[in-house]
C-alpha cells in the first residue's frame, strides 16, 4: 500500500508542477490537471494513513491530523470550488508532509 500511495503521490507531485505551468488563463488545462492533483492527493493521503497507521514508530496524532487533512480533501473535491479553500487545502497538506518529515526525524533518534 506504500509502494501505491509513493506512486500515485509521484502523479500528484507532477499534476501540482503542471497546475502551475497552466495559470488560469489556460483555464481547462489548469482546471483538469488542479484535478487530478486533487484526486490523486486525496487518494495518496488515505493511503498514507492506511499504511503508516499501525507502524509503531508512527506517531498517533499525526495520523489522525493526516485522515482530518483528508477529510478537508473531500470536502473540497465534492463541495467547495474556491481559491482559498483550494490553497487551504494544499497547505493542510503541505503540513502533513512537514509532520511526516519530523515523525521519521524523531523515529531515527529512538534506538
Amino acid at each position: 500500500m506504500l509502494i501505491v500511495a509513493q506512486t500515485i503521490g509521484s502523479l500528484a507531485a507532477f499534476s501540482l508542477i503542471m497546475v502551475g505551468v497552466f495559470s488560469e488563463d489556460f483555464m481547462s488545462l489548469h482546471t483538469s490537471w488542479s484535478s487530478v492533483f486533487f484526486l490523486s492527493n486525496l487518494a495518496v493521503l488515505v493511503l498514507l494513513g492506511a499504511s503508516l497507521f499501525t507502524h509503531v514508530r508512527y506517531m498517533k496524532p499525526i495520523a489522525y491530523y493526516g485522515f482530518v487533512v483528508a477529510v478537508i480533501n473531500l470536502l473540497f473535491v465534492l463541495a467547495y470550488n474556491t481559491p482559498l479553500f483550494e490553497w487551504f487545502t494544499v497547505f493542510t497538506a503541505l503540513g502533513y508532509v512537514g509532520s511526516l518529515v519530523y515523525n521519521m526525524f524523531k523515529a531515527e533518534l529512538k534506538p
